[in-house]
Order: structure tokens, then C-alpha cells, then sequence
């Protein structure tokens, strides 16, 4: 047993890595080992192969509404800077410094014509030109400032979310997200959405894998891990839970529509409905109609959820756009917006603010409810991989045989209790982890 979890340790790099984890890693089967949410090695592995290979949230366009706008982000753990120019241009800088690699801005978000690094003074316009040296003449003499510009990332938009990804990424973000898109504008395109101000930021002891595979698919912890929202009256039943469908859009890409109970009331405000139906297709606005809450995942680690409860005795619902930002094997940032649309009322969007503090804050009852689940369950796989070899079971729903008759693309699932996309989020996961990109 102890050489077994030697050898799992050992595994790291190169043919004997990608060997053991075709031999571990069986979504197929519906197994999957526990090592890889908190194996060091794993994540470096991740950090090299599969973040660098995938298109990544960054921002939401109305965070930088402004010329000069700008926010400090991370692009995979590359730190960036997303800037509207004065140009009106959006663009992805690396935020580090070309002469010594010091970080150019250190401000969370703000407004400027330009950054100037702290170090030695390097200075660059906010569309990334190199336009100050201090002491060019004495120190220089000449110097090609064109050669020495902040390194762009490449960027590209989908319905006000920011994706960045490296600079010799080839895949489209159109062809990257395929499927997805028809279910991203459930949340994104149905009015004009617009983030409720900065993200909430916190830090959760555990391996982003894990949230990343929650949203994409897992509806059936619901009626356990959150048992006290029926019980304080803030849902109908724990029929909620399982009502609805389960889709894998591709790509390992997933989610999950909730409709409750038929005949149950739309949790939507009626000046919405109009809206919806002009800017969505109609099978998109049915499912809207019925729509209780949907949480989904984009693969590899941006989230999704729009989520309802009963307040003063009537559907109250938010929406959330959240980044599980990997820190270490098990750590995550999570960075956490609350969307609102811009047709409601006051009195609404207020209303959805404080829906989404009480819930999935970062002291939401939900919230805390999951990452202590999520947190446990890194520090339980850490202990495994020590010592044992354990398969954990991904089996649910495997032989059943996806809709014929949905509306919306990919493979379809009646039922919310399901397990395909997870099947499917590392299935997509493996493939780049074994992969050398050749």
C-alpha cells in the first residue's frame, strides 16, 4: 500500500505521468481517483498543459466601461491588466514590468492614461506602448522603445464576458465555446446584464476542480447540502432539486436547468418577459419562463448560476458569474460578480443584491454551505493520496440515453440528478493533461 502511494507521488512529468493517469482517470467507467484534487504535481501539470491551452474569463465589459478603464486580473497565474485604451480598444496586458519583471500596476481596478512600473520607473501607455525610461539618454543612449511594449494577450468577447488566452492560442473563442453560447445567453443575453460593482473576492481551502465540477453538474447534493433552505421556507420542496434537465454542451462544458414544480410562478418580474422575447430566440425564452434556477460551468473553471427563493412571499432570484482561480493544488480565489439587468427597477435590483448577499456572498448561506463540503473533501483526498489508491464514484446515470426532442443543443438529460457532465469535464480535463500539444 505505501509503494502504491509512492508511486503515485513519483508519477509527475513526462510518458509515466500521462501512462498513470490514463490508467486512473476513467470518466468512461464513471471513476475517477481522489489524488487529483490535491496532488501538487497534478496541479503543476494543470499550470503547464491545461489552463495555457483554454480560452479564460478575465472580466466583464461594464467593469471597464470608460477609456482608461482598467482592472488587475489573472490569466491562467499570469498576472494581467484589462484595460479599455484610449482608444475605446479592450486589451489583456501583461502586468509585468520589461525591464525587470516587476508587476506595472498594483491597484485592483481604477482609471488611467498610463502605468508606471515601481521599480525603476518604466513607464507604459494604457495600449501598452513602452513611453517613458527615466534617464533613456545617460543610461541608453538610443533605445527601440517598440521592442520593449507590455506583452498582449490575445482577448475576444462573448455577451460582456472578457476572455483572455495566450498569445500563440490557436481555437477561435466562437468555436471554443461552441454549444455553450445558446446556453450562455439564458444568462447573458437576455437583457442588457451588467455587474452589480466589483467582484467579491475570498479564498477557499480547495482545489478548483472541484466548484468547477459542481456547477457543470452536480444538482444532487442539493437536497442534503441545503436542506435548511426548504426548511426556512425559502423554496417550495426538495422537488426543486431534481426537476429540470442535464446538459453536456461539448467541450466539457455543462449545466443544469432547474424548472420546480409545474405550474410553479416565474420568479422573472413581468416587465422582464418583453425584453426576453425580443432579445432570445423563442424556444430560449420557454425555457426562461419556466426557469427556477440553472447553474453551469465553461470550462475549465468559470461558473454560472442563476438561483431563486421565496422572500415576502414571492419568487426573489440573482444571477452570479463566478472564477475559480487556481492558487495552489488546494487553494482557490473566488472571484464572484452579481449580474443585474439594466431594465429593472430600483427596487429590483436591490432586491437581487441582497437575494445574492444572503445566498452566494462570500458569507451566503449556500456559499458556506458548499466550500465546506469542497474544503473537506481536498483535505480528505490529500490523506488518501498518501496511503491509498481510492476510485471515487462518477457512475450516476451512465447507460441512459440523452432526449430527442430539446430545443437547445448538445446532449440532454430529463432529470436533473445526473452525472454525465462531470464524465465529461474530465474527460475534456485528460485529454489536455496528457496531451504535450504537438
Amino acid at each position: 500500500m505505501a509503494e502504491q502511494a509512492m508511486s503515485l507521488r513519483t508519477q509527475t512529468h513526462g510518458m509515466a505521468s500521462n501512462l498513470m493517469l490514463k490508467e486512473k482517470v476513467r470518466p468512461g467507467e464513471g471513476e475517477i481517483p481522489a489524488f487529483i484534487f490535491s496532488s501538487p504535481e497534478i496541479y503543476e501539470l494543470e499550470l503547464e498543459r491545461l489552463f495555457p491551452r483554454c480560452w479564460l474569463l478575465v472580466a466583464h465589459e461594464s467593469e471597464i466601461p470608460a477609456p482608461g478603464d482598467y482592472v488587475t486580473r489573472s490569466l491562467g497565474q499570469l498576472p494581467v491588466i484589462v484595460v479599455r485604451g484610449d482608444d475605446g480598444k479592450i486589451r489583456i496586458l501583461l502586468n509585468i514590468c520589461r525591464h525587470r519583471g516587476m508587476r506595472v500596476c498594483r491597484a485592483d481596478l481604477g482609471n488611467g492614461a498610463q502605468f508606471e512600473c515601481s521599480y525603476h520607473g518604466y513607464t507604459y501607455k494604457n495600449t501598452g506602448e513602452l513611453i517613458g525610461v527615466p534617464f533613456q539618454k545617460e543610461s541608453y543612449g538610443e533605445l527601440d522603445r517598440s521592442r520593449f511594449g507590455l506583452l498582449e494577450m490575445r482577448v475576444d468577447t462573448y455577451q460582456g464576458l472578457v476572455f483572455g488566452a495566450v498569445p500563440d492560442h490557436k481555437e477561435s473563442l466562437d468555436r471554443y465555446l461552441g454549444n455553450m453560447k445558446w446556453y450562455l445567453d439564458l444568462f447573458l443575453k437576455r437583457a442588457r446584464m451588467v455587474v452589480a460593482g466589483p467582484p467579491q473576492r475570498w479564498v477557499v481551502r480547495t482545489n478548483w476542480k472541484i466548484p468547477a465540477e459542481n456547477f457543470a453538474s452536480d444538482a444532487y447534493h442539493t437536497a442534503q447540502t441545503h436542506a435548511s433552505i426548504p426548511a426556512l421556507g425559502l423554496t417550495p420542496s426538495l422537488s426543486w432539486a431534481k426537476a429540470g434537465y442535464h446538459v453536456n454542451a461539448g467541450n466539457g462544458h455543462g449545466l443544469g436547468i432547474g424548472t420546480g414544480a409545474p405550474g410553479s410562478p416565474s420568479i422573472w418580474p413581468a416587465e422582464l418577459l418583453p425584453v426576453f422575447e425580443k432579445n432570445l430566440l423563442p424556444e430560449q425564452t420557454a425555457i426562461l419562463k419556466d426557469l427556477k434556477n440553472c447553474h453551469a460551468t465553461v470550462f475549465p473553471n468559470l461558473s454560472l448560476l442563476v438561483s431563486s427563493f421565496i422572500y415576502e412571499e414571492r419568487p426573489v432570484y440573482m444571477t452570479t458569474v463566478r472564477l475559480w482561480q487556481p492558487r495552489a493544488s488546494d487553494a482557490i480565489e473566488v472571484i464572484s460578480w452579481a449580474l443585474l439587468e439594466k431594465e429593472t427597477s430600483d427596487e429590483w435590483k436591490q432586491k437581487i443584491r441582497k437575494t445574492y448577499t444572503l445566498s452566494f456572498g462570500s458569507s451566503g448561506m449556500l456559499e458556506q454551505d458548499d466550500t465546506e463540503n469542497w474544503s473537506k473533501v481536498t483535505e480528505n483526498s490529500r490523506q488518501l493520496g498518501r496511503v491509498l489508491d481510492m476510485p471515487l464514484s462518477y457512475g450516476m446515470g451512465l447507460g441512459r440515453r440523452p432526449m430527442e426532442n430539446f430545443p437547445g443543443p448538445g446532449e440532454v438529460y430529463e432529470g436533473k440528478f445526473h452525472e454525465a457532465n462531470a464524465r465529461a469535464f474530465y474527460h475534456r480535463w485528460l485529454d489536455l493533461l496528457v496531451s504535450d500539444g504537438a
